[in-house]
């Protein structure tokens, strides 16, 4: 056996080095893959009882058909191997086939965030749209739109790029200390793209019949599921952000746990006390939608603000969220989920709040930027709104032309007769729930019948059943 050298031990080092950061790569893979079940429960928990096999079956249709597409040719389309400076698209390497096992651990994680960016749309259009409508959306959002933003901000090459050059990145001739636009786990790249993406499909599907004329037989079915949808996102959200390190980096992700905790925790609790001082009632669906909306707001910034100022992002992310689910309903815009408000408007300001809150020393340890300003000047304020109008036109510039396309082709909505009847029975043939479960439609009719005659209805109801227990 052969005395080791210095040169083999560093070898040695690099290589297990190199091992290590492809480990903890795939574990936050693996958390982000994990997601997709929050997002099942969340969704199936969100809509009406008669459509809940409907979601579950996008749900499940989405990591599918997503892997497929971002396999051949998403992920080429976004960091493909073929360098050179093309800024608004990648190429090379179309399924893999010009990348070595050691690369494979990026395909994984990026597929992941993929998927997550199309799954927002089944919310947002859900108990209305035809399934093979959504998985047609689902192919196109995976094969090109989600990863020609990805490019943008992500690859080397992109035009808003943090990682390019910085003689190439964006304010350059503005001020040569410019790091370019900074989102740090997505808050525009999948979240922002999906809500708009949600956004335009709701509107070319229209809202649910009888949605706005009788809202409350709208209300999720399930707060169980909602409820353990939410919590699991959240776990899965350390994998999403902490993972965005992209090497075995302790104490970046250290820093970007901490931030993931304070944010939607803070939006959580902004979010009761205005509902509560606005409302009769503590209202649980709020409550986990403004954790999901904290969320949101810190993943871009995740890895660049203070400990701290997390807190402030996500009080204002809960107001952002609260505010534009209430404009979504003023302008009669159905989202069964708050998908648009959650992840499109939280989405725009979490990555506006690097502008605003973005400290240039830890710019410097999340980024090979070590002439960082941070919020110092206007400059990365000014980078970061541009970048969101930019991908804002071009996600719901492509957004318009694959629902139109679709819509004149199969189609994008189900029949009134089958949407009544529930997506479950038009659509798949049976019910998620036996006979003797909750039947959300029916209790629904009895308490319009109990408004119509009073309360006496069911006391009258109530008092024969003890009658005859008692004379039993």
């Amino acid at each position: 056996m052969s005395t080791p050298t210095p040169e083999t031990n560093l070898q040695l080092i690099e290589d297990l080095r190199f091992d290590a950061d492809q480990i903890w790569v795939l574990l936050a893979g693996f958390l982000v893959f994990w997601m997709h079940a929050g997002f099942a429960m969340l969704e199936a928990g969100s809509v009406r009882q008669k459509n809940t096999i409907n979601i579950l079956f996008k749900n499940i249709g989405t990591v599918c058909i997503g892997a497929i597409t971002y396999f051949t040719v998403g992920f080429a389309f976004a960091y493909g191997t073929q360098r050179g400076k093309n800024k608004f698209i990648g190429t090379g390497d179309y399924g893999l086939s010009e990348s070595q096992n050691g690369n494979k651990h990026n395909w994984f994680f990026q597929y992941a965030f993929a998927a997550t960016a199309s799954t927002i749309l089944s919310g947002a259009i859900a108990g209305r749209a035809k399934l093979e409508a959504y998985f047609c959306a689902c192919a196109i959002i995976t094969a090109f739109i989600y990863p020609v933003v990805s490019h943008w901000v992500w690859a080397p090459e992109g035009w808003l790029s943090a990682f390019a050059d910085p003689e190439d990145r964006i304010g350059y001739k503005t001020d040569e200390k410019t790091c370019g636009f900074i989102d740090y786990a997505g808050s525009a790249v999948v979240h922002m793209t999906g809500g708009i993406i949600g956004l335009i499909g709701a509107i070319f599907v229209g809202p649910r019949i009888g949605k706005f004329e009788n809202p409350d037989a709208f209300k999720g079915h399930n707060y169980a599921l909602i409820a353990i949808g939410v919590l699991i996102l959240w776990f899965g959200w350390f994998g999403f952000n902490c993972g965005s390190t992209l090497a075995f980096d302790g104490n970046v992700a250290s820093k970007v746990a901490v931030t993931t905790v304070l944010s939607p925790a803070s939006a959580c609790i902004t979010g009761i006390v205005i509902q509560r001082a606005m409302g009769k009632y503590w209202d649980v669906a709020n409550a986990l939608n403004t954790v999901l909306a904290g969320l949101v707001s810190i993943t871009a910034g995740c890895s660049v603000v203070a400990d701290w100022h997390a807190i402030f992002i996500g009080m204002i992310g809960a107001m952002v969220y609260m505010s534009v689910s209430k404009t979504m309903i003023y302008f009669r815009v159905d989202d069964p989920v708050d998908a648009i408000a959650v992840h499109g408007g939280c989405g725009i300001w979490g990555t506006l709040a690097v502008g605003i809150f973005a400290e240039a020393n830890e710019i410097k340890n999340a980024y090979d930027c070590p002439n960082a300003e941070g919020n110092g000047t206007g400059l990365q304020f000014g980078i970061q709104l541009a970048g969101i109008l930019a991908i804002i036109g071009f996600v719901g510039a492509c957004s318009i032309v694959m629902f139109l396309f679709i819509k004149l082709t199969i189609g994008l909505r189900v029949g009134a007769e089958e949407e009544e009847l529930g997506l479950d029975e038009s659509e798949h043939g049976h019910k998620a729930y036996s006979q003797g479960a909750f039947n959300q439609d029916r209790d629904t009719e009895k308490g319009k019948e109990i408004g119509k005659h009073g309360s006496n209805v069911e006391l009258k109801q109530t008092s024969t059943v003890n009658l005859t227990k008692a004379a039993v």
